[in-house]
């Protein structure tokens, strides 16, 4: 099986090692069979097992980068703990204050800015905040009306002005070179602001989006086809997210 075929499949074999420990039968004894051994993974489905072993052991970076877009919780579902937990460090971009407080308690080594990533020239925008669901808080108004014809459930306690940066000037500023790895997960807007990113300037090695499996009723095609427009391919997927790794550095 050749590298790119092995990585596409690693997600469903992560995910899928989880789904087959749930349903192992007791042994006669009446005691558990044991675990499969395996990695710890802090991210939704096993995504930052992939991205350890695509940045450390295939583009051999011994300390990759990050810049994580909409980073939320420090460690849980998180695409970026695992790498801090190996020695890496980078940028967290998390709009949501109480959010920010756990970002920088929990991950010192990394520089944390309280903002949104804008797609334009404005340096401020709305910020919906959904009663009792944090990590579904969006500054895509498209996104609101989505989730509200899902569900009643999704109610908007409140509105805020949160200040925005840039995504250019965010690495110019944190980082002055491109992260080895781009994780963006916000809610609607991931798209968008992979749109504003000087590709040819600041290219990441791998970047992982929201942008579901391909014929999954989730699936961004437009954001499949436009990373894939930029040199980049689709090496692992999830239910929710696509990793996509710089065709020049994945061999």
């Amino acid at each position: 099986m050749d590298r790119r075929s092995f990585v596409a499949g690693t997600l469903t074999g992560v995910t899928g090692a989880a789904a087959l420990w749930s349903g192992v039968a007791l042994r006669g004894s009446g005691a558990p069979a044991s675990p499969p051994k395996g990695r710890t993974s802090y991210s939704q489905m096993g995504e930052d097992l992939v991205l350890l072993d695509l940045l450390h052991a295939w583009m051999k970076l011994d300390a990759p980068t990050y810049l994580d877009l909409g980073a939320a919780d420090p460690i849980d579902g998180s695409n970026t703990y695992l790498l801090y937990t190996s020695g890496c460090h980078g940028v967290l971009v998390e709009p949501n204050p109480a959010y920010v407080a756990k970002l920088r308690q929990a991950r010192p080594r990394d520089i944390v800015v309280p903002a949104g990533v804008g797609i334009d020239d404005s340096t401020a925008a709305d910020y919906y905040v959904f009663r009792d669901r944090p990590m579904l808080n969006t500054f895509s108004p498209d996104e609101v009306a989505m989730r509200r014809r899902q569900s009643k459930d999704f109610v908007v306690e409140k509105v805020v002005k949160i200040p925005l940066v840039s995504l250019n000037s965010l690495i110019a500023t944190h980082l002055g070179q491109a992260p080895d790895l781009l994780s963006i997960d916000i809610e609607g807007l991931d798209l968008a602001v992979l749109r504003t990113l000087d590709v040819d300037r600041y290219r990441p090695a791998v970047i992982i989006a929201e942008a579901g499996r391909p014929g999954n009723v989730n699936a961004d095609p437009a954001l499949v086809a436009f990373v894939e427009s930029k040199g980049y391919i689709v090496c692992g997927t999830s239910l929710y997210n696509t990793i996509f790794a710089d065709r020049r550095r994945y061999t």
